[in-house]
Formats: C-alpha cells, structure tokens, sequence
C-alpha cells in the first residue's frame, strides 16, 4: 500500500517535476497535490469527516511563499484544525520547502509548527535525494507520524 504525501505548491513546473520523481524514483509513496491553501484545506475538511474512507496523509510538504494564503498561515491552520477518529493534523509531519534562507522565515515556520526546514534544491539529484530522505525519514521511520495518520483503504 503506498503512503500518502501531500505537496503545496503553487507552481505548477515545481508540482510537475516533483510528481515525476515519485511516479519513477519513489513508486512505494502516492503523491497529491495541491496548487495552494485553498485547495488544501478544503480537502482537509472533507477528509474531518467522520465517513471519508479515503487515504490520509503520512506526510505535508509545504511551500513557504504561496499566493493569498502563504505556507506560515496554512501550516498555523492545519495545526488548528480539528482532529478526527482517522486524522490527528496536530501530528502529521509539516515539511517546509523556500527558495530563500531569511533566518526569520525559518523561524517562523518552526514556531508555527513546521518539523523541517529545507531550501529547494535547484539540482534534479538533489531534489531527488531530498524527498526520498524526507519521505524515508518522516513516513518510514517516525512512530510519530506513523501514529498520527490510520489509513483506510
């Protein structure tokens, strides 16, 4: 059964890109994407629901600078949000991904929530490499996402 990583970017090439690395390098983890909050936390509340049977995620992995909603104020949300029988989102590892290193950001990301703190690898290998370690790390290897997140398939 593959595990369910969420992506949030709004460009399209990044979420193109890094859905082809899934498809071909990492095929054992199932990768959704999202173009924005919006979008996200919309579907957030359709899986709060008590009769949703779909896949829940093991693991978010958020861009920090999105249009309307960036990624500081939808990981607070997602922090906020209501846990259900399937879903505790207070625990679900957050991945934070930015082009830039502004000490601030990182910050901020951390006192919202954020597990991780990574800088966009322009590489393709290291990009590669990145989101097979996370993946490894945070969905293979952490109990506590582990726990966090029952499937129901």
């Amino acid at each position: 059964m593959q595990k369910e990583i969420y992506l949030v970017e709004d460009s399209s090439d990044f979420r193109q890109l890094v859905r082809s690395i899934f498809n071909h390098f990492l095929p054992e983890y199932h990768i959704r994407s999202f173009q924005g909050a919006r979008e996200l936390y919309q579907y957030m509340v359709l899986q709060s629901d008590d009769e949703y049977t779909g896949r829940r995620p093991a693991l978010i992995i958020l861009d920090l600078k999105m249009y309307t909603i960036d990624g500081i104020e939808l990981l607070k949300l997602i922090r906020q949000t209501p846990s259900n029988a399937f879903t505790e989102w207070k625990a679900i590892p957050v991945i934070m991904l930015s082009g830039s290193a502004h000490q601030d950001d990182i910050n901020k990301c951390y006192q919202a929530g954020a597990n991780s703190f990574f800088i966009k690898p322009v590489d393709f290998e290291e990009l590669k490499k990145l989101l097979a370690t996370v993946c490894r790390y945070w969905v293979d290897y952490n109990r506590l996402a582990s726990a966090a997140c029952t499937s129901q398939d």
